[in-house]
């Protein structure tokens, strides 16, 4: 086995530990935790503007999705104040 190869092999164990633990982490959170955050016109702007610089994978998307649209609802409330 090669160098590549290791590294490869240690990337790939990465990952699925990574996955291992955002399992559990969704498995504990509880289903209708709310809280509040506020942010001010640039933040949001700052934030959904790298958001547009990111690239999204699998389950990732819904989830991005649905943060995206809940800022931007966010970010029209605070224009029309």
């Amino acid at each position: 086995m090669g160098l590549s190869d290791k590294v490869l092999q240690q990337v790939v164990s990465e990952e699925e530990i990574r996955k291992e633990v955002e399992q559990e982490v969704v498995k504990e959170q509880p289903k209708n935790l709310k809280t509040s955050v506020e942010l001010s016109k640039d933040e949001i702007t700052m934030i959904l503007a790298k958001f547009a610089q990111l690239e999204f994978k699998g389950v990732e998307i819904e989830l991005t999705y649905n943060l995206i649209v809940k800022l931007q609802n966010t970010y029209k409330k605070l224009l029309s104040q």
